[in-house]
């Protein structure tokens, strides 16, 4: 896991997956939504880099709704940049991608936290974004 901090943008994988959305141009509402959907409907072991992707995605989904809650220079880039637009049904992807984050077992992205004795931290990094949903 590249990161260097615990916040939502402070990893390679969120950034790649961001700018790859970035380079295609346009609306970008369904590649957010699909990199959402795919951690959210995931059956089998999740690997850490789509949830770092999904977790950015719903950040920026939160940020969108209350653009106040978003203090990172990275997300704020994007946030500024990226066109896309939050429905009900964005929204409700967005809570549900940060539950299924939290949720041990078949997810790398929580036992690397885990085995760091992070996750109270990172938590308490997504905080503010969960809020708002």
């Amino acid at each position: 896991m590249g990161a260097w901090g615990m916040g939502p943008f402070d990893n390679d994988s969120a950034l790649d997956f961001l700018g790859d959305l970035s380079d295609r141009g346009g609306d970008v509402t369904e590649g957010l939504r699909d990199g959402m959907a795919a951690v959210v409907n995931a059956r089998e072991y999740l690997d850490s880099d789509d949830m770092e992707g999904a977790i950015a995605a719903a950040c920026l989904v939160a940020a969108r709704i209350e653009p106040g809650v978003l203090d990172d220079p990275n997300g704020r880039e994007y946030l500024e940049t990226l066109a896309f637009t939050v429905d009900a049904g964005m929204r409700e992807l967005a809570g549900k991608v940060f539950a299924r984050a939290f949720e041990p077992g078949d997810n790398e992205w929580y036992a690397l936290w885990d085995d760091g004795g992070a996750i109270p931290k990172v938590r308490d990094a997504v905080a503010p974004y969960r809020g708002v949903l």
